[in-house]
């Protein structure tokens, strides 16, 4: 079993995938018989476990015995969600790379399928298919069809719909160029880092969406959207540093956004037509922007009040 890097003498895997899970128990067989299932061999699997209290650890080197494609490392204390993502992708050396979580199905075309779509359009920056929710029983309840058009050859559309659309995020699951995905903030520590790392991705390409029903995304009460259904109490999953301290949900990811669009390997008039697409984010969330200054300014009147006795 590795430590959470490739052991030496072992040759470069193609495709790195990286589990950063957190009493994960209930569904994490099923997620890596998924995953052992697929029909493209060449791929190596690293299991982060931020000290999981539950049976994680127990089931992760059962099959860490059975394939030896599959590591497994725990941290000695949770490390916050973000940091156990990027670990991951710091730990793992694949030519492309992909997240995926315990608690998801992967069908068994799911990565070949994901290759092949990159491989056949270089330019695109993230493959993935269509995602079907299944309960806890694995029941299918919904298949989603967001008419997002992050595959669209102008770069200020798929900004557009990736910012002002309020999507699942799938995109996130896919499989990317790893020389790629490093140009990026990785799973930045805050609430809605999956969309910026998404608008990231669609910044610098094409992001693929194959027709066909190949992942199966599991909703259940242990979700962090459900366990932390506001933004403020996701920050403090993310990263326990934010105790403390005031966030300003909106505000910064529409920052982000910007700041993305800075750093993107873009034209001075791509950048331009992107930035002014932020005009429709601003339209969608000015209610939440104003509630969200109202609250952080009561906030700060409170701490300011306490400061003063």
């Amino acid at each position: 079993m590795s430590n959470g890097t490739d052991e030496p003498g072992r040759s470069r895997p193609t495709l790195s995938l990286a589990m950063p899970i957190y009493n994960g128990d209930r569904f994490l067989a099923e997620a890596l018989d998924s995953i052992r299932a697929q029909d493209f061999p060449d791929w190596r699997l690293l299991i982060c476990d931020n000290a999981s209290t539950d049976r994680t650890e127990v089931i992760a080197k059962e099959y860490c015995a059975l394939d030896e494609r599959i590591s497994y490392v725990r941290h000695e204390h949770n490390l916050g969600a973000a940091r156990n993502h990027n670990y991951g992708f710091h730990h793992t050396d694949g030519d492309y790379f992909a997240w995926v979580h315990g608690d998801n199905v992967y069908l068994p075309t799911y990565f070949s399928r994901c290759l092949a779509e990159l491989r056949a359009h270089p330019e695109a920056s993230c493959a993935h298919t269509v995602a079907v929710d299944i309960d806890v029983d694995g029941a299918r309840t919904h298949r989603w069809d967001e008419q997002l058009r992050a595959s669209h050859d102008d770069v200020a559309l798929r900004f557009r719909d990736l910012t002002e659309q309020d999507h699942m995020c799938f995109a996130w699951f896919g499989v990317v160029n790893r020389d790629l995905l490093a140009q990026t903030s990785l799973h930045a520590s805050f609430d809605s880092a999956d969309r910026l790392e998404i608008v990231e991705l669609a910044l610098r390409g094409p992001i693929r969406l194959i027709d066909e029903e190949l992942f199966l995304h599991r909703e259940h009460p242990g979700r962090i959207m459900r366990q932390a259904p506001t933004a403020r109490s996701r920050y403090l999953i993310l990263d326990p540093a934010w105790r403390g301290r005031i966030p300003f949900p909106v505000l910064n990811i529409g920052k982000q956004y910007a700041l993305a669009v800075l750093r993107a390997p873009l034209s001075t008039k791509d950048k331009v037509r992107c930035l002014l697409q932020l005009r429709g984010w601003l339209r969608t969330n000015w209610a939440r922007i104003l509630r969200t200054l109202a609250r952080g300014a009561y906030e700060y009147a409170k701490l300011a009040v306490r400061g003063t006795r």
